[in-house]
């Protein structure tokens, strides 16, 4: 948690927010990012009227079906590479600007990150624009793709919004590129590792079943840990994306790493372990997006509503307890047979069922304390304790949405819809006001896939946006 993010539950008894608002100087970065493009990535007049197509076939080729894996480095082409840029890259920016500064990220002098799968070095800039706390702190980056277009994309970009070249030798974050696979990246002693919709991208090229690559992932990842290192793994917020986190988290358990978060426990997970077909995931608002890139998302016909994202962070040694507390994993839903709507929590004690009475429930990846009585009521579908929140345990109702209870209740028979908002990160999914964030009754669901968490897809697999 950064300095200016205080743990909330402990002190005040209401929710501790994990994303934050987009700071004034990613907001301006994300409005100014076509300016930047055109002077670090120049298109030619045909290339520019064709790009809504190219993002909406782009967004297909990473959501739909996943056999065989995505084409390795589809970055290197540079029409795929334009597409990324101007959609994927700034909806990945703007996710990981609202997500990072609620993350324990403290990094020491001349501290080492390996940001694997970096694309055009969207996590570096996602970090400088949303924790200007570390700026103050001389850091060394390996960062590794499949594409040197994306790479060197990404330093120029990089340069325009830091202000200086991350590549010197003299540059408080220096940075070695390398092109190659992810696991060339990989550095003993590193402070942080990164990944960022990087492991969905694995899936289908190879043989071996989901959970034995995952766990051969994650020994990767703890073998190359300094002390007190971390390791940040984030995925598009769709059923695949959480599998392979929930096979890392496993494996970072069974290790003795200590999750850091979401988790608030580290007994096994509660969603793998239900009887319903939700996943772990965090919705948040499209607030923030510049209206150059909402525009541009509605002209390749995929336009947003809402944002998802799943991740996974885990330190060396143990984590501190966080007992009494749950983490919100779903987005607000109606119960027919209860007044207010509800959330689907994490917790110790297994999956909760949180009921607002006054329909303001928490927002999606709150933390927020519990007691859960003895006597509670169990979720027929899900089988979960229900628990009523005091009243007010949420936000005043934004007139942006994020925070505000649901609309009123379509008429359904089931007590509670599934948690999470699967949708593939890039497509616009609306949905029944009374489902948690999931698909309405009787819609198809999409396969899952994404496009990498805020990151748009790459060499490595897709990323959402």
């Amino acid at each position: 948690m950064s300095p200016e993010r205080q743990p909330g539950p402990a002190r005040s008894g209401h929710p501790e927010h994990l994303f934050a608002p987009l700071t004034a100087e990613a907001e301006k970065a994300l409005q100014n990012l076509p300016g930047l493009l055109r002077r670090a990535f120049p298109l030619r007049p045909a290339m520019e009227r064709e790009l809504p197509n190219r993002i909406r076939d782009l967004s297909l080729s990473l959501t739909a079906d996943r056999e065989g894996g995505p084409r390795p480095g589809y970055l290197s082409d540079p029409r795929e590479l334009a597409a990324y840029a101007w959609y994927f890259l700034p909806w990945n920016l703007l996710r990981l600007c609202r997500l990072l500064p609620g993350l324990d990220l403290t990094l020491p002098e001349d501290g080492l990150v390996c940001d694997l799968g970096t694309g055009p070095l969207t996590l570096p800039l996602a970090l400088w624009l949303s924790r200007p706390d570390l700026r103050r702190t001389r850091l060394r980056f390996v960062c590794t793709d499949r594409s040197r277009r994306a790479l060197d994309l990404g330093v120029r970009l990089f340069t325009e919004v830091a202000g200086f070249d991350p590549t010197s030798r003299d540059a408080p974050w220096r940075m070695r590129c390398l092109r190659g696979e992810y696991w060339q990246g990989l550095v003993e002693g590193a402070h942080l590792l990164a990944m960022v919709n990087v492991a969905n991208e694995m899936v289908g090229t190879h043989r071996e079943p989901l959970a034995d690559r995952m766990e051969r992932l994650a020994g990767q990842l703890a073998g190359a840990l300094a002390a007190e290192g971390r390791v940040l793994v984030i995925e598009p917020g769709t059923r695949l994306g959480w599998r392979c986190l929930e096979g890392m988290r496993r494996a970072f358990v069974e290790m003795g790493l200590g999750l850091t978060a979401p988790c608030p426990h580290e007994r096994p997970c509660p969603l793998a372990e239900s009887r319903g077909r939700a996943w772990c995931h965090c919705i948040l608002s499209p607030r923030g997006a510049p209206a150059w890139l909402t525009s541009l998302s509605e002209r390749a016909g995929l336009a947003k509503e809402r944002l998802s994202l799943s991740f996974l962070l885990v330190r060396a040694g143990a984590a501190p307890a966080a007992s009494g507390l749950a983490r919100v994993v779903s987005g607000p839903f109606a119960l027919t047979d209860v007044r207010g709507s509800a959330v689907y929590a994490c917790s110790g004690a297994g999956l909760l069922v949180l009921v607002a009475p006054d329909g303001r429930p928490p927002r999606s990846g709150d933390l927020v304390p519990v007691v859960i009585p003895a006597d509670a009521p169990v979720d027929a579908k899900t089988g979960a304790p229900r628990v009523t929140l005091p009243s007010g345990p949420g936000l005043p109702v934004r007139r942006d949405g994020e925070g505000s209870p649901p609309r009123p209740p379509v008429a359904r028979k089931a007590s509670a819809s599934r948690p999470g908002a699967g949708g593939p990160t890039g497509r616009s999914a609306k949905r029944t006001p009374a489902s948690p964030a999931g698909r309405p009754p009787g819609r198809k669901r999409s396969r899952p896939g994404g496009v990498k968490g805020g990151l748009p897809p790459g060499r490595k697999g897709s990323r959402p946006a």
